[in-house]
């Protein structure tokens, strides 16, 4: 009876000693969110340099430190020329925009509140409008926010950069140094899920990169066909928020119906027809061409991270849910459903 009860209190012990260290370990995220958000960020752009630089390998047999660093030059170089070319217009119409959706946003309340049903209708929007934990004036709140933060805090920007440009250019010390922390039998299958990870992040961005230049492209060519304004900015939004499947098409698309509302109901009907034409070519063409060899998740688990990444880190998490996702899924794939459940599964990524 006395050896039950010791082992009863062991296991009690135990398991409040393995809650206690749960709930701490999610408080010392919640607390690091932002930090673990550039470290994840600074990891990504890694990723994106080093992928460059394998593919540049096969034609340029250099070492890889220095094709990283030819990488790295022709994008600041890149990114240098188009703000001297285009940043004073873009930037022009961004003032422009947040204009022109305040009086968008007025002339479609008031036309609303002529109406019998119209003032009840504003009083259930506003009050969603302020309680929701993910409201969309929060979120667009949060995106112009973001936007403020990319171009204006450059803190971040070089925080990401550097971590980025260090690890794709020496990235052994790094892997080899996270290994050490693991015994030695360990090792080399963790060395695999590492490269498991690199490989599927890698094409998961060579796919978001084809869909972001796309939509970009083909809504600039759409917004001019119906003769819109700022159309430099509106397909500058569309193309860097569709980053963000389900999601960023959403919110890419709200401004762009607001500023056809001060031309009419019609061009807004235009802009719609536009949006929905665009997503569905990239849905239904693009992405399953480019998903050959690139990495694709299905949409329920998708939306679902972003809700949790959102939930806990913002719009910065919502922003990297996906391919945390994508790294997380590796991991169970390999790591449990591999080697602890014995089931055969190609990872993400994996042919």
């Amino acid at each position: 009876m006395e050896y039950n009860s010791n082992q009863y209190i062991g296991k009690l012990l135990t398991t409040v000693g393995v809650i206690a260290l749960s709930v701490g370990l999610m408080l010392l995220i919640w607390h690091l969110a932002y930090v673990l958000i550039l470290l994840f960020g600074g990891l990504l752009f890694g990723v994106f340099l080093a992928g460059i630089a394998s593919a540049l390998r096969r034609i340029l047999p250099l070492p890889h430190w220095s094709l990283v660093l030819l990488v790295t030059i022709a994008l600041i170089s890149l990114l240098t020329l188009v703000a001297f070319i285009a940043g004073p217009a873009i930037a022009e119409q961004l003032i422009q925009l947040r204009t022109e959706l305040s009086n968008a946003i007025g002339q479609l309340k008031a036309s609303i509140q002529h109406q019998s049903w119209g003032q009840p209708l504003m009083n259930w929007i506003q009050q969603q409008w302020e309680n929701a934990p993910l409201s969309p004036r929060r979120l667009m709140d949060q995106v112009t926010g973001a936007f403020s933060t990319l171009f204006g805090s450059l803190a971040d920007l070089l925080v990401i950069f550097f971590i980025g440009f260090y690890l794709a250019l020496h990235p052994k010390p790094y892997t080899e140094g996270t290994l050490y922390l693991f015994s030695r039998d360990k090792r080399r299958r963790l060395r695999d899920v590492m490269q498991a990870v690199y490989h599927a992040l890698k094409w998961w961005l060579i796919g978001r990169a084809t869909s972001m230049s796309v939509v970009g492209t083909l809504t600039a060519i759409g917004l001019w066909v119906i003769d819109m304004p700022l159309i430099m900015t509106l397909a500058l939004l569309a193309g860097l928020l569709s980053f963000i499947p389900f999601l960023g098409p959403i919110v890419a698309a709200i401004p762009a119906i607001l500023v056809g509302l001060i031309d009419g109901p019609s061009q807004a009907i235009y802009v719609v027809v536009i949006y929905v034409l665009v997503q569905f070519l990239e849905s239904n063409i693009i992405t399953p061409y480019v998903q050959i060899k690139a990495v694709s998740l299905p949409p329920a688990v998708m939306l679902s991270g972003q809700l949790l990444m959102g939930a806990i880190f913002g719009i910065h998490g919502l922003a990297l849910s996906t391919p945390w996702l994508v790294s997380v899924i590796v991991i169970v794939q390999m790591l449990y459903i591999q080697d602890v459940l014995k089931e055969k599964v190609s990872p993400l990524g994996q042919p």
